[in-house]
């Protein structure tokens, strides 16, 4: 039998490998979305400088040139949510949906200076200010053990008010910075709204992730270490765990109301090994897999959450209060007014379409906060 020298065999081997390297690094930029544009002034038309574009709540992200231009690559087909600020001005978002890759053109018009309603407590100190910062900070940190290696670098952007009825608001004049070096992260947070009541707290904006650099592997190692305690038990974790059909491996319950139309009035039925909760009354919920919960989307980067009705999570991994006496763990209730959301099969939120979550998984601080875009392996 014929065989070929060994450098031959090894040329040929080589050959193989650059072209495979060749073909799949083909593929993904056939693959991917190169998002191009310009960031001027809403009413002047004059290009704003180094303004910031980035993909809300992700490490993605790119500044424009001195003429407002930029240029954002490696995005995937499907939907995203960008957002773009500049010092003065408000910050923008916007939803966009890519369903063919390529190059897009998105031209971005910012809107100068920001309305700050309600009494406003400037940026002054004082005691009153302190004391309402102090809680917004708590807030905002939130309580895990990594919140004390959190700090809010410029907390002077804060313009704090308190209403006549009790409620602590705040808004910022430009992003608030805050430094995880717990995780290793450094967020730019615009808030566009922040509400505080009777111990419940609401706020909203856009969110930018930028990595720290770590002084050394030890310190790597262990932001890496810390970022993977704050994924368990998180949404992103539950969302993957649905896509996956692994819940219960990954340490999650989750039931789902029953339609009024369908309920059985007995006291405990099994089926595909998931029993009802055994003390609920009326078999008002039942457990479900993952894979009944998700379903395509219209594009390979997408699923769809589907629930017409509520649904209780327990993360079994974590105790805490719930309204069961059998199931004391962490627990959840989450609501779909649509009947459903838009993900990626890694767990990243791409449309929420009114998501509401109240509970365990409805506390996530920016001390436990991961970026969208974080990946469990490297």
């Amino acid at each position: 039998m014929f065989r070929y020298p060994s450098f031959f065999r090894r040329f040929l081997l080589l050959t193989c490998v650059f072209n495979l390297v060749i073909s799949i690094s083909f593929a993904q930029q056939n693959n991917a979305v190169i998002l191009i544009g310009k960031v001027t002034d809403g009413k002047t038309g004059k290009p704003l400088p180094f303004a910031n574009v980035f993909v809300n709540n992700s490490t993605i992200g790119t500044n424009a040139d001195e003429n407002g231009n930029y240029r954002l690559s490696g995005l995937t087909i499907g939907n995203i949510e960008m957002a773009v600020s500049f010092l003065g001005y408000e910050t923008v978002k916007q939803t966009l949906r890519f369903e063919q890759p390529g190059i897009k053109t998105i031209q971005f018009k910012l809107i100068e200076g920001m309305q700050l309603g309600g009494v406003t407590i400037y940026a002054r100190k004082n005691k009153k200010r302190e004391k309402h910062l102090a809680i917004i900070t708590r807030e905002l940190l939130g309580k895990s053990p990594f919140a004390k290696q959190c700090k809010i670098l410029n907390p002077e952007v804060l313009r704090i008010s308190l209403d006549d009825n009790g409620h602590l608001s705040a808004q910022t004049t430009s992003a608030l910075i805050i430094e995880n070096n717990a995780l290793g992260y450094k967020i730019f947070q615009d808030l566009d709204d922040f509400d505080y009541y009777e111990g419940k707290v609401y706020y909203g904006g856009s969110t930018r992730f930028q990595l720290l650099t770590p002084k050394d592997t030890v310190q790597k190692n262990l932001w890496r270490s810390n970022q993977k305690i704050a994924y368990q038990g998180s949404l992103k974790h539950l969302l993957a765990s649905m896509v996956s059909d692994s819940l219960q491996e990954n340490g999650f319950k989750v039931f789902q109301e029953i339609p009024d139309s369908m309920r059985m009035f007995r006291s405990v039925r099994s089926m595909n090994g998931y029993n009802y909760i055994t003390n609920n009354v009326h078999n008002r919920i039942e457990q479900v897999r993952g894979e009944i919960l998700i379903k395509p989307g219209e594009l390979s980067t997408e699923r769809l959450v589907v629930s017409r009705t509520m649904l209780e999570v327990f993360y079994t991994k974590k105790h805490g209060s719930s309204p069961y006496s059998d199931m004391p763990y962490a627990y959840t209730q989450i609501k779909f007014p649509q009947g459903y959301s838009v993900i990626t099969p890694q767990g990243w939120v791409v449309m929420p379409m009114g998501f509401e979550i109240a509970g365990f998984l409805g506390n996530d601080r920016y001390s436990t906060l991961l970026p969208a875009d974080w990946k469990r392996e490297e």
